[in-house]
């Protein structure tokens, strides 16, 4: 174990002082973040625990129909993998995710997934989630890195929006208690290190939620990207408090970039949704050729490729985008992918009769905490679920609509662990938990430089040069966090630790592997390793290299089908 170079030493606690003037309640679950991971945790758990589910942002208001409220379920466009075809199977699933995740996949955590993925959706549709029907079931479509059609939508291409307005619809049902505009300030744990509740800002005023169970869903770290798909809530705020806390985070180099971000002077961009490519559509460059050719699975092949493809060739010809050319779709577009004809048409496009401009944006995230296969982290008391946690189902680069199956998936399987290690009442901590100061001070990046430096340092093409100058950057902008900073001051606290961190890490990882790419390191090494890093009692960043096969899957107590 060595400590990480470039990654400075981080404090405890952003505002050690806060926690002292805050209202204190007690629950026996605080489930943080609301989207499908958070909300089937809640929704699987025994009604005798008393659950609170707390939102960033705001939740649904009248006549809301299901969008982006508090993440980005919401604005999921492709679908949910399941191996539901009879030419499918879970065996084919795991194939499929193993070749995308670049060897960094934890087999266990992966045959986890594909087996109850069918469970999963099966979960959905009793929560009111309506699936677009096919001949015989449900419609299937097939996105990049499968080799099946295997991959089930709602509503076209309004997927997540229908998931959330299913999972909100059932949240009402239940009477679950929702707490909105209550934000992640920092994880508080008792003298022997378990996680013992959470201090929020609710409307800017301090609480302390005292909990038997925290699970973290809050999410990735998309705004760190100038150019990205994430909505503006998702800037690592689960993630920087975990380890903050103390608790493993693994493989933060890895960030994946959607190939097909449509050119939109939008903050965040919409994407043209890999289904399309499923249904015949092409990414042409300026001239009509298209840059796949060649490419094995050409259009359809994993992510990472698609991304670092069209890159290579942006910065070959100094193109600012590239064309999706979904003429061959012809009018099923309007009603199989309205989103996307809307999106396009906001940006001056008719699809149906032209190609429309898009380019490679920040997507998602396939590090985070450190989780077992009941969704515990590396600390007592702590869970995560979710694009928050490192699962080991996604490896170095995310397979297409992995994402959503594994909120649910892992979601259920953390509500099982806690239903059986919890008590109702029983395991809630004092009222004040113990928490020193360690006279370290947060420091923050203002957000738009944040951005941009983020972006040309540590986008899909990556060099030590690049990744060096970022950290220097982020070093001489970096100030004191302010003892009155509020929401925006705390995201960008959390956003500049994660940045000095997955430029730390992709600077170190001396290879190409997924989602991480090196110009002067273009092979992928021998053997597979995944960083892992632990906040030292010094503050330092320790950082050990470990394989990612893990314990076999954890047993949960019950059975899940």
């Amino acid at each position: 174990m060595t400590t990480l170079e470039g990654a400075g030493r981080l404090p405890r606690l952003l505002l050690p002082a806060l926690a002292a003037t805050a209202a204190r309640r007690a629950v026996d679950v605080l489930v943080v973040g609301a989207g499908i991971a958070g909300l089937t945790v809640a929704l699987s758990l025994p009604p005798a625990l008393e659950v609170e589910v707390a939102l960033k942002g705001r939740g649904p208001g009248a006549g809301w129909g299901g969008g982006a409220a508090d993440g980005s379920t919401g604005a999921a466009q492709g679908g949910i993998a399941a191996a539901l075809a009879t030419d499918d199977a879970p065996a084919l699933h795991a194939a499929d995710t193993l070749a995308a995740g670049a060897g960094l996949c934890d087999p266990a955590a992966v045959a986890l997934l594909v087996a109850e993925a069918p469970a999963a959706v099966a979960f959905l549709e009793a929560n009111g989630l309506r699936l677009d029907a096919g001949a015989v079931g449900p419609d299937l479509t097939r996105e990049g890195g499968h080799s099946r059609r295997r991959v089930v939508h709602a509503g076209g291409d309004a997927t997540g929006r229908e998931v959330m307005r299913a999972l909100w619809g059932a949240a009402r049902a239940r009477r679950l208690r929702l707490v909105e505009e209550a934000f992640l300030v920092d994880l508080l744990c008792d003298g022997e290190g378990r996680v013992r509740g959470a201090l929020l800002l609710e409307r800017g005023r301090p609480v302390v939620v005292g909990a038997g169970a925290v699970v973290l869903a809050t999410g990735g770290f998309g705004q760190l990207y100038a150019e990205t798909t994430s909505p503006a809530v998702l800037t690592g705020d689960g993630l920087a408090a975990a380890l903050r806390a103390g608790a493993e985070v693994a493989d933060l180099e890895f960030v994946q970039f959607h190939p097909t971000a449509i050119q939109l002077a939008s903050d965040p961009r919409p994407l043209a949704s890999e289904a399309l490519r499923g249904e015949g559509a092409v990414i042409r460059d300026g001239a009509g050729r298209p840059v796949m050719a060649g490419v094995p699975r050409a259009d359809l092949a994993p992510r990472d490729v698609v991304s670092r493809t069209m890159a290579l060739e942006m910065a070959r010809t100094g193109a600012a985008s590239l064309f999706l050319d979904a003429t061959a779709i012809g009018e099923q577009l309007t009603a199989r992918f309205p989103s996307f004809v809307a999106a396009s048409h906001r940006a001056g496009v008719d699809p149906r009769r032209a190609w429309v401009p898009v380019a490679p944006a920040l997507h998602y995230v396939m590090g985070g905490v450190v989780s077992d296969n009941a969704g515990r982290s590396s600390l007592p008391g702590l869970y995560a679920v979710g694009e928050v946690a490192m699962s080991g189902v996604h490896g170095a680069n995310r397979l297409a609509s992995n994402s959503l199956v594994e909120g649910v998936v892992f979601g259920r399987r953390a509500a099982a662990a806690l239903a059986d290690e919890l008590a109702p009442g029983e395991q809630r901590p004092p009222a004040d938990p113990r928490q020193d100061d360690d006279g370290l001070a947060a420091v923050r990046v203002a957000r738009p430089l944040l951005r941009r430096e983020a972006s040309r340092g540590a986008g899909v093409l990556r060099s030590a040069a690049g990744l060096t100058a970022l950290l220097e950057r982020l070093a001489e902008a970096a100030r004191p966090l302010p003892a009155t900073a509020g929401p925006a001051d705390l995201e960008e606290a959390n956003l500049t630790l994660i940045a000095q961190l997955l430029g730390a890490a992709a600077l170190r990882r001396g290879e190409s592997r997924g989602a991480h790419f090196r110009v002067e390191h273009p092979f992928t090494g021998v053997p597979a390793l995944r960083q892992v890093l632990r906040r030292q009692p010094d503050g330092a960043l320790a950082v050990l290299d470990r394989p990612p096969e893990r314990a076999p899957a954890v047993a949960v107590g019950r059975g899940l089908s």
